[in-house]
């Protein structure tokens, strides 16, 4: 996994500017350590390799806004929502992005129930099917039979895919699935060697750079799947215990890296491209485009990274009745709500 940190040495003047903060009532960075202070190291797994959707945490980095909150940040490439779950309980990462559906589908199966939520990335999910004109693929039904690519078993898309096709009038049993690392996948779909692949509804751009002219046909799995969150942050239930302190501060840094990304989608394009030269400026510019009315809050008055109680609930309801997880999950098993950002 690709590794990347930034070092903050503060000078006498920002000690003293940072002290001051941590004097307020709570405001901005109240909490950040002064500045003889050693950072606090953390390592952040992104939801799922490196594109446009994922360039935050690079801003958030790049800015500085990590070590304003006295924190130095690793950021790897985490490879979907079952490897990510895994590594933050083990302890070998502090955070990481999952998606908020997967994780669900993972403590219905107990796999792991030691992580918690404290912040959403996506307001609404981005998981879906993507293929291209010619492939006999326009619905749903058209997928048995046919084999889509993806990372297998940790794609929050393969986890998931059960439940769509129980809603969609599917077999899931009757679609064939072939792994393939993230990168790969436009390539494979481009090249006739799968017939659809998972992808994040914001990889259009991508996928249609692959495919040399023709048309990207997209399958949400939000027209079944309604009321879900996307990707949100986790963290072990023994770190948010522990210090809920340096909880809240990582996640003040890395909402402001998303808001930043949003409403500047060429610099983050370019930022990402500093850290990650094989990526595509232009690509992950278009993709941060699409990004923006996933991730902004519902009312203007809501802060980014904003999760409640009452959509947490209809998410569990929704998996419920399709049959995904059992009876008896509240969102306070998922979630640690005295920890998300608020106004």
């Amino acid at each position: 996994m690709r590794r990347y940190t930034r070092r903050f040495f503060v000078g006498a003047v920002a000690s003293a500017m940072l002290l001051l903060g941590s004097c307020s009532n709570g405001e901005g960075n109240g909490g950040t350590p002064s500045g003889d202070e050693p950072l606090d190291e953390v390592v952040y797994l992104t939801g799922f390799g490196a594109f446009g959707r994922e360039s935050y945490a690079w801003v958030a980095l790049e800015k500085g806004y990590f070590e304003e909150e006295g924190i130095e940040a690793t950021i790897q490439l985490g490879t979907g929502a079952g490897d990510n779950v895994a590594l933050v309980t083990s302890g070998q990462a502090q955070f990481a992005q999952a998606d908020l559906t997967g994780a669900m589908l993972l403590w219905g199966q107990e796999a792991s129930q030691e992580f918690t939520v404290v912040a959403a990335v996506h307001q609404r999910t981005l998981t879906g099917i993507m293929t291209l004109e010619g492939n006999e693929i326009d619905s749903p039904a058209d997928l048995e039979g046919k084999t889509i690519g993806d990372i297998v078993p940790g794609s929050v898309n393969y986890i998931l895919f059960p439940a769509y096709a129980r809603l969609a009038g599917i077999d899931p049993d009757e679609v064939n699935w072939e792994n393939a690392p993230p990168p790969e996948l436009p390539g494979l779909l481009a090249q006739g060697r799968v017939d659809a692949i998972g992808q994040f509804m914001v990889g259009v751009p991508l996928v249609a750079a692959a495919a040399e002219g023709r048309e990207v046909i997209s399958l949400p799995y939000s027209d079944y799947l309604t009321d879900l969150y996307g990707g949100v942050i986790i963290t072990s239930q023994q770190l948010a215990q522990d210090d809920p302190d340096l909880v809240q501060r990582f996640t003040r840094a890395l909402m402001r890296g998303l808001e930043y990304t949003i409403e500047n989608p060429q610099e983050a394009g370019e930022i990402l491209v500093k850290y990650e030269p094989e990526q595509n400026a232009e690509v992950a510019a278009a993709e941060v485009e699409l990004l923006a009315n996933y991730v902004r809050p519902l009312a203007p008055s809501e802060p980014f990274g904003l999760i409640t109680e009452e959509r947490v609930a209809q998410s569990i309801a929704v998996l419920e009745a399709a049959g995904a997880i059992p009876a008896g999950i509240t969102p306070q098993d998922l979630v640690r709500f005295d920890l998300v950002p608020s106004s």
